[in-house]
């Protein structure tokens, strides 16, 4: 079927080239498979806009209408459908596109005279993607990327291997990241404010990667943790009020939380991931890249992996043995209890920089305007 419905979307690509060719002033940018205006892209369309107000900035959307309502796109955004002519030929017609996932295999994309930006949603994923998972196989357009973003030696390495990738690329760090690695008081009060936190009230982020029985089969995920054990656990160690922020990740069909409790806030509709983990004191997460983005911040990370073999043998295949890579790592309630137990900022901030280390960070704080800089100068 992929192959069917690309033949259309092909035909109408060649034809817009065909006729139209490209425009010079034209950005096209989508984020998470078009389904939400957010992460890197969204940081480099807004600093792109600053920056070059006469550019004509396109976003494809899978909902063009409910994106822009919950995601409060800006104005001069042009929100199309990624199926219909007006989103195909702009994305044919773009002298730049910008992307965080892949794009289908069947696209004859990038063309001749485009420049395609790929800045990946995780630059230092446990879990492996591309041509390093197993069975994917099929053609990457990221293969032919004209630049990818990386930020760390670990991603440059992963990214070159699962998009068989030898172009250049840009080491920067994550835009999105350059919010974590400026830290602002000021965007952090603006953040808890819009959740109704707290001046005294400390935060857990709960993020759990998503499980592929649970996409094919449309069902939500389940916390398959009793969160506000966790939060006594926490404030008895701290001696401070906890909540906890619960987010499903993106490509599940939301989450489940048994819990009654008001002290579990859901947040899988907040806009961005990285404003959350840029106010959380504390990530609780499995297999998730969000941990290897909070060690930032120098704040504890606990990895909760009550079914690792399981999701090695049934979901997939993870790039190193986690305890490879020095996380704090629990299989049951109890040890989880106890790593929080023994954690104090100094020994969280200490076992951060080794991840760090360990990766080879390259997190500038500068990637977003570095970008900015490249696509401009691709635009006449």
């Amino acid at each position: 079927m992929g192959r069917l419905f690309g033949s259309y979307r092909n035909a109408i690509m060649r034809c817009a080239r065909l006729f139209r060719g490209y425009d010079d002033n034209l950005v096209v940018f989508s984020s998470f498979y078009n389904r939400t205006y957010s992460d890197s892209p969204r940081y480099i369309s807004e600093a792109l806009h600053a920056a070059r107000p006469q550019t004509k900035i396109v976003w494809l959307f899978d909902n063009p209408e409910k994106v822009r309502e919950q995601f409060h796109v800006p104005d001069y955004v042009r929100c199309y459908h990624t199926i219909e002519r007006r989103g195909v030929s702009a994305l044919a017609r773009a002298r730049v596109v910008v992307d965080n996932a892949g794009k289908r295999f069947y696209l004859k994309f990038p063309g001749k005279g485009q420049y395609y930006m790929q800045t990946w949603h995780g630059d230092r994923p446990f879990k492996k993607i591309g041509y390093d998972n197993e069975g994917e196989h099929v053609r990457m357009p990221e293969e032919e990327a004209s630049i990818v973003l990386v930020a760390s030696e670990f991603g440059k390495r992963m990214l070159r291997s699962a998009f068989r990738y030898k172009g250049e690329v840009m080491d920067f760090g994550c835009p999105r990241n350059d919010l974590l690695v400026r830290n602002s008081p000021e965007l952090c009060q603006q953040v808890r404010d819009r959740l109704g936190l707290d001046a005294d009230t400390r935060v857990l982020v709960y993020a759990p990667t998503f499980r592929d029985s649970e996409v094919r089969n449309r069902r939500q995920q389940r916390v398959s943790l009793d969160l506000s054990r966790v939060l006594d656990t926490l404030e008895r160690r701290t001696g401070e009020k906890w909540k906890c922020l619960v987010r499903a990740h993106y490509f599940s069909f939301g989450i489940v939380m048994d819990d009654p409790s008001d002290r579990l806030i859901p947040a899988t509709d907040y806009p961005e991931m990285t404003e959350l983990l840029l106010i959380a004191d504390a990530l609780l997460t499995d297999y998730s890249s969000c941990a290897s983005d909070f060690i930032l911040m120098r704040r504890p990370i606990y990895l909760y992996e009550d079914d690792l073999e399981e999701y090695e043998s049934r979901d997939r295949a993870l790039y190193y043995p986690m305890e490879s890579y020095g996380y704090w790592i629990a299989h049951t309630p109890e040890e989880l209890d106890a790593l929080i137990e023994q954690t104090t900022p100094e020994r969280a901030a200490e076992n951060c920089d080794r991840l760090m280390e360990f990766y080879g960070m390259k997190e500038t704080g500068r990637a977003t305007q570095a970008a900015v800089d490249w696509i401009i100068s691709k635009l006449k």
